[in-house]
């Protein structure tokens, strides 16, 4: 018979496989010692990374929410740091914003209570997102505009390659392209630097972005599709759906409409199964585009209404809106 590992030889394992980005390989693992996962506070909080990282935030959120107590009352201030922020993650993702703001509030107190500059660089970046969705696009500035800094003082190539690759979405927004095409070759040279290679995937979607703004529509889809087959290898099925999304949108404005709805029914399937609101909405979005194209209004009205219901839940006033004024004018007509 052999012997179960010992929680620190299951510990040592795991943090092996988690510096390799094997996290598919964590969660198998951690699932097939709950038992002991549950127990040891670095446990706790490795196997709700994992379950983040491998797209299931609904798996890390029900996770955490079962041992939370277990953790604050453990003593281990730094593991309780960085489960408050794994937790304002998933709610993030989950389009519980409010929960996730009160969550990335917490730990950034925690943070400056403990002299840990990484948890409030974090808590501070992920707060900008939340700002952004919400269409507080300078306040996201301003956010990142103090995460960056730290970033640079701790030396955090990860977090640097985070927090450029989020500020490009908001410049992006701004219709500041040439900055955010340039904050996102950054972001690529960072995640390349913390061996992050689906950060760096995620940050070729963003520019992506920048190529469909500018009109250049073939290399938009070409950018697109290499990060999608990139996230897809990384285990990243969240962000493996944005990455579609934009290669469908590409498809749509040339005319494509047979590759796009290939696309995006993908990308769609994929947010629904793994639960991230704001990627479904701007899926839902993207395929309401190409059903009008296609003369399909029925699709069409059921994606729009599906993608101004998300919007709304999640607080992002103006993209809600615009998809009711989208459906109302297809609805209207006839």
């Amino acid at each position: 018979m052999i012997a179960a590992p010992s929680s620190d030889d299951l510990l040592a394992t795991v943090r092996a496989r988690a510096a390799a980005g094997a996290w598919a390989d964590v969660r198998a693992l951690l699932a097939s010692h709950e038992g002991e996962a549950r127990v040891h506070p670095e446990l706790v909080t490795m196997r709700a990374e994992a379950s983040l990282r491998t797209g299931n935030p609904r798996e890390a959120q029900a996770w955490l929410a079962e041992t939370f107590q277990g953790l604050e009352r453990s003593g281990d201030r730094a593991q309780l740091r960085r489960g408050l922020n794994l937790l304002g993650v998933a709610n993030t993702e989950l389009g519980a914003l409010d929960d996730a703001e009160a969550t990335f509030d917490r730990a950034a107190q925690l943070g400056w209570t403990d002299g840990d500059e990484l948890v409030v660089a974090r808590a501070t970046n992920n707060m900008a997102a939340i700002a952004h969705v919400r269409g507080r696009r300078d306040v996201a500035v301003a956010l990142y505009a103090l995460a960056l800094p730290a970033y640079q003082r701790l030396g955090s190539a990860r977090g640097l390659a985070e927090s450029y690759h989020n500020l490009a979405i908001t410049l992006r927004e701004q219709e500041e392209l040439d900055r955010a095409d340039e904050c996102e070759q950054r972001a690529i040279e960072y995640a390349r630097d913390a061996s992050a290679p689906a950060l760096g995937a995620m940050a070729r979607v963003g520019r992506a972005e920048v190529y469909l703004r500018r009109g250049d529509l073939v290399m938009a889809e070409a950018t697109a599709r290499l990060a999608a087959r990139e996230l897809a290898d990384a285990g990243d099925p969240i962000r493996e759906a944005d990455a579609l999304r934009v290669a469908g949108v590409a498809c749509t404005r040339r005319g494509d409409v047979a590759a796009a709805r290939q696309a995006l029914d993908r990308a769609v399937s994929l947010a629904q199964a793994h639960g991230h609101m704001l990627i479904q909405a701007e899926c839902f979005r993207a395929r309401a585009e190409a059903a009008v194209v296609a003369g399909d209004r029925r699709v069409a009205r059921a994606d729009l209404q599906a993608a101004a219901e998300l919007f709304g839940r999640l607080g992002a006033s103006a993209e809600a809106a615009d998809a009711r004024e989208r459906l109302e004018g297809i609805s209207g007509d006839r």
